[in-house]
């Protein structure tokens, strides 16, 4: 088990190492300092929750496209995004991966 538990250590250390992860701190920590940067991101929280409580209403999907698209045109935040999309990239391919291997794992164990 603490072998398992030493790998996992190694591949969560891998991603944290990474250039792409690297990056998302540096450029979270500029973004965090930008008051334009916070008050679209939360405007865009705010009205994505009363979009989802609305039943999807199309007006506020417009006002959520308009917000985004600004956030869009502000270079800081898509590096970010951009970064952000690798990071998950490579925690999507480690959870596969881990769900693949449990399930071959079942498999063999389950008699028919």
């Amino acid at each position: 088990m603490e072998n398992v538990v030493s790998d996992l250590k190694e591949i969560v250390e891998y991603i944290q190492n990474s250039k792409e992860y690297q990056m998302c701190i540096k450029l979270k920590k500029q973004m965090a300092d930008n008051t334009f940067i916070c008050e679209r991101v939360n405007q865009i929280k705010k009205l994505q929750k009363q979009f989802v409580q609305s039943g999807y209403d199309s007006k506020i999907k417009k006002e959520l496209d308009v917000l985004v698209s600004e956030l869009e045109t502000i270079p800081v935040y898509v590096i970010y995004t951009e970064n952000l999309e690798v990071v998950n990239q490579k925690i999507d391919y480690v959870r596969d991966s881990l769900n693949d291997y449990f399930q071959l794992l079942f498999e063999k164990d389950t008699i028919f």
